[in-house]
């Protein structure tokens, strides 16, 4: 095969990420009381519990929302007004408390795969972090294109994200390739779009039958391998 495109996932991917959901509800709690609006932790996680169910319902449908519009269906469940300045400070401190960090080799792949093929990134987010910390670290300078799911309101494994960025990429599904760790959004969804899929080995996902690598840091190599024209 001869390949023109790397397609990349984030989260497992290119970094490793976590989240306090319990310190970051606290915050949420302390933010609305300091608006004029004391609501109970306990009814907060309600609230925010319910609209989380949604979400996943959407998303079993290769579908997505923003950050904005779960929080702003829990605050209308606390009939409290999802004001667009509170959810904006509702995202900030979900951004504040998102710790994601690139793995070490990150930065040299990058610079690798940009000088022998179109790059880009799609992940699965109702938020938009990936993509400012691309910015902040100035590693978005390796990409012809980002995209998160909540810009599209489509996820992986859906078809439709990945045949929008081949289209912005001007490559057919037979010359790119899709790396992730998830076995059902970046494998299976790169197959369904007729991209050839290589998979980062993830211990709490069942084997892969396909192309695998233990890392990112292996990538330019395993390229090589598959890609004569490297």
């Amino acid at each position: 095969m001869v390949v023109k495109a790397v397609i990349l996932d984030f989260g497992g991917t290119l970094a490793s990420g976590q989240i306090d959901w319990g310190e970051y509800h606290l915050a949420i709690q302390g933010l609305l009381k300091g608006m004029g609006f004391p609501v109970s932790l306990k009814k907060l996680k309600k609230a925010i519990g319910a609209s989380l169910g949604e979400l996943e319902k959407i998303r079993s449908r290769g579908q997505e929302m923003t950050l904005e519009e779960v929080y702003g269906s829990a605050l209308s469940k606390l009939r409290l007004p999802p004001e667009e300045d509170i959810l904006e400070m509702i995202h900030n401190l979900f951004k504040r408390h998102y710790i994601s960090t690139f793995y070490p080799c990150t930065e040299d792949v990058l610079e690798r795969l940009a000088k022998g093929y179109n790059v880009a990134l799609i992940s699965n987010t109702m938020s938009d972090q990936p993509r400012l910390l691309l910015e902040e670290t100035g590693l978005d300078r390796y990409f012809d294109v980002i995209v998160c799911s909540r810009d599209l309101g489509i996820r992986k494994p859906n078809p439709k994200i990945f045949e929008y960025v081949l289209e912005r990429l001007c490559v057919e599904p037979e010359e790119a390739v899709h790396v992730g760790d998830s076995i059902e959004a970046d494998m299976e969804g790169a197959v369904d779009s007729g991209i050839t899929p290589v998979w980062i080995k993830n211990p709490e996902e069942s084997p892969w039958a396909g192309y695998a690598i233990s890392s990112i840091c292996e990538l330019p190599e395993f390229l090589e391998k598959i890609d004569p024209k490297s």
